[in-house]
C-alpha cells in the first residue's frame, strides 16, 4: 500500500479535489486550503530540502513544498518495491505529481514571459520534461497525460493563461463578478482536468457558448477571454507553440453589417454570385480554423433566413459560399451574445427555437454594474480608477490617474442626477463616459432616454404622461376588482405600478422587497403584454 496511514490518504484526496477546482471559486478553495494546511503528513524535515518554489503566494509555496517533500518519500517508497494496490492510489499519486509540476513550473509566470517573446521559445520546458521523465523511468505505468512532456506543458501553459487573461479581462470583487469568472473558467475546462487534458482539449470548440447580458456589461470581454484561452499545442523540438497566442479571435458585430452582407461575410461568396462579387471571398467562418473562435455580437439581430444557415454550421459544422453548392467544413468555435431576451423573440417569431437550443449548451450571464455596486459598493472607485488609466493613456503617473478617479467618484456622490444608487442604464459603457465627461468637462449629466414603457418614473412631469399614468393606474384597478387578472398579469402590473412610483428600479426593488433582476424582469413582461396588446388592437 503507497498510502500508508489514513492521513496519509485524507491529504492525498484533498489535495486531489483542490487541484482540480476551479480556482475562481474562492469559499471553496480556502477551504481546502485550509484543510490541506491542517494535516500533518510528517515531511517537515524532507520539506527542507526542497528546492525554492518562486510565487508571491506563501499559502501555495507552503502546500507546493509539502507535496513536493511527500512526494520524495511516496518515490522512495517505489523503488523499495512499495505497490499500487487499486486505481484510486494510481489516481491520487498522478494528482499530487500533477499539481507538484504546476505548482512547480507554472506558479511564476516564466513560461508566459518566455512565450511572449518574438520567437516564442520556451526555454523552461526542459525543466518539467526532466522532472516527468524522472518518474516515468520508475516501475510504475502513469496515463498517458502525464506521459507527453509537451502536452501537458501546454495544458498547464494554458491554465495559466486562462487564469491571467480572467483576471485581466474581468474586473470587480463583488459576488456577482466573482461568479461570471467561475463560470467563464468552467466554459474553458470541465470539472475534471485529467478527462480534459486526454480527451476533451480538442473538442471543447464543438460546444456553442452564449452570453447574455444587457448592454455594456462587457460580453466582449468575456468572448476574448474565453476565445484567447485555448489550447495550443508545444513543439519539444523547437522549444515553441505551434501558433502565436494572439490571432485566433474573430468579433463580428452583426448588427453593424447591412442585412445584404451579413451572409457573404459570414460564409464568404463565389465569383458571380451577386453583383459585385467579381472573385471568391472566404468568409469569417471559413477564416477560422480549428482552435481559433468566432464571436458573433448581437446574435439576436440576425434575419430568420440567416439563423438557418447558421443553425446548420452548428448541427453539422458545415455551410455553403454564397452561390455555391459544395459544402465546406467550420472547424472553429462559436460564441454569441445578445442583449435580448430570446425567449420573448421566439414567441415573438423573430428568433428560431432550434437555433436557440444548439447555442444554449453552454451559456453565461453577464451582470448590471447596478448588481455589481449593489453587492459591492465599495467597488465603485476601483472600477472608476481602471477607466482613468485607460483613459489618460500609458504616460499617465499613478498621481495623476489617482486624482482623475477621485474627481470622477466625487462627482457621481454629488450629483443629484446620480449618487450612489443611480442605475447606471447604461452599465459599464456609461461609467466610462462619465469618467470621459468629468476629464473634459469636469461633470457628467445623465441622458434619460424614454423606453417604451407603460409606467416611467415620477421624475416626468409632463401633464399628458401624467394623466396617461392615472389612466393606466384606475384600469389596472378596474379589472383587479372584476379579478379580471391572472397570477402573472397581477405581479407584472403592480411591479410596473411601483417602478412608476419609485426614482429607480433599485428603489421598486427595495419597496416590494425582492432583487431588481426578479422586478425588471416583471416589468419587461408587462411591456411585452402591452406591445402585443396594442399591435392586436391596429
Amino acid at each position: 500500500m503507497l498510502f500508508r496511514t489514513p492521513t496519509e490518504l485524507r491529504f492525498a484526496r484533498t489535495f486531489a479535489d483542490f487541484l482540480f477546482l476551479n480556482p475562481f471559486r474562492q469559499t471553496e478553495a480556502d477551504a481546502f486550503r485550509y484543510e490541506l494546511s491542517a494535516i500533518d503528513v510528517r515531511v517537515a524535515e524532507a520539506a527542507k530540502r526542497q528546492p525554492p518554489i518562486e510565487s508571491d503566494r506563501p499559502h501555495i509555496v507552503e502546500l507546493a513544498q509539502k507535496v513536493d517533500a511527500w512526494l520524495s518519500q511516496l518515490r522512495h517508497r517505489i523503488l523499495q518495491g512499495e505497490m499500487i494496490e487499486n486505481y484510486e492510489e494510481q489516481r491520487l499519486l498522478e494528482s499530487l505529481i500533477m499539481g507538484a509540476a504546476f505548482y512547480r513550473h507554472f506558479e511564476s509566470r516564466r513560461p508566459l514571459r518566455e512565450a511572449s517573446e518574438g520567437d516564442r521559445k520556451v526555454r523552461s520546458f526542459h525543466k518539467l520534461e526532466q522532472e516527468l521523465n524522472s518518474w516515468n523511468e520508475l516501475p510504475l505505468t502513469l496515463s498517458p497525460f502525464l506521459r507527453d512532456p509537451a502536452h501537458l506543458f501546454a495544458v498547464y501553459f494554458q491554465l495559466r493563461r486562462s487564469f491571467d487573461l480572467i483576471c485581466q479581462l474581468v474586473q470587480g470583487t463583488s459576488r456577482p463578478i466573482n461568479r461570471l469568472r467561475a463560470e467563464i473558467w468552467h466554459s474553458i475546462f470541465p470539472h475534471e482536468l485529467q478527462l480534459y487534458g486526454t480527451l476533451l482539449y480538442d473538442r471543447m470548440q464543438d460546444i456553442t457558448t452564449l452570453i447574455l447580458g444587457p448592454s455594456g456589461t462587457g460580453k466582449d470581454l468575456v468572448a476574448m477571454g474565453i476565445g484567447l484561452s485555448r489550447y495550443i499545442p508545444f513543439d519539444s523540438r523547437k522549444l515553441q507553440f505551434k501558433e502565436p497566442l494572439n490571432g485566433a479571435f474573430h468579433p463580428i458585430n452583426l448588427s453593424a453589417m447591412p442585412l445584404d452582407l451579413i451572409e457573404s461575410e459570414l460564409f464568404g461568396h463565389c465569383a458571380g454570385a451577386f453583383t459585385g462579387a467579381v472573385k471568391d471571398r472566404d468568409g469569417w467562418l471559413e477564416r477560422c480554423k480549428a482552435g481559433h473562435t468566432v464571436f458573433l455580437d448581437e446574435v439576436g439581430e440576425l434575419d430568420l433566413s440567416i439563423q438557418v444557415k447558421l443553425l446548420r454550421v452548428l448541427q453539422n459544422r458545415e455551410f455553403f459560399r454564397v452561390g455555391e453548392t459544395e459544402p465546406r467544413q467550420f472547424k472553429g468555435k462559436v460564441i454569441a451574445a445578445t442583449n435580448r431576451d430570446l425567449a420573448s423573440e421566439i414567441v415573438a417569431g423573430r428568433f428560431r427555437q432550434d437555433l436557440f437550443y444548439r447555442l444554449c449548451s453552454d451559456v453565461l450571464r453577464t451582470p448590471s454594474l447596478r448588481e455589481q455596486l449593489d453587492d459591492t459598493p465599495g467597488d465603485l472607485p476601483h472600477l472608476v480608477r481602471i477607466i482613468a488609466a485607460k483613459c489618460l493613456g500609458e504616460r499617465a503617473q499613478p498621481e495623476q490617474i489617482d486624482w482623475l478617479s477621485k474627481l470622477t467618484v466625487s462627482w457621481i456622490e454629488s450629483c443629484p442626477e446620480l449618487g450612489m444608487s443611480y442605475d447606471w442604464p447604461g452599465n459599464f459603457r456609461e461609467l466610462e463616459q462619465c469618467v470621459r465627461n468629468v476629464m473634459v468637462r469636469g461633470e457628467y449629466h445623465p441622458t434619460r432616454i424614454p423606453g417604451p414603457a407603460m409606467y416611467t418614473s415620477t421624475e416626468t412631469t409632463s401633464n399628458d404622461h401624467a394623466g396617461s399614468t392615472n389612466r393606466a393606474v384606475e384600469d389596472f384597478l378596474r379589472r383587479v376588482r372584476a379579478a379580471d387578472l391572472t397570477y402573472d398579469d397581477l405581479l407584472n402590473h403592480y411591479c410596473s405600478l411601483v417602478f412608476s412610483r419609485a426614482d429607480h428600479l433599485t428603489d421598486a426593488a427595495s419597496r416590494l422587497q425582492k432583487h431588481r433582476s426578479t422586478i425588471q424582469a416583471r416589468i419587461q413582461q408587462e411591456l411585452v403584454a402591452k406591445f402585443r396588446g396594442e399591435t392586436s388592437s391596429s
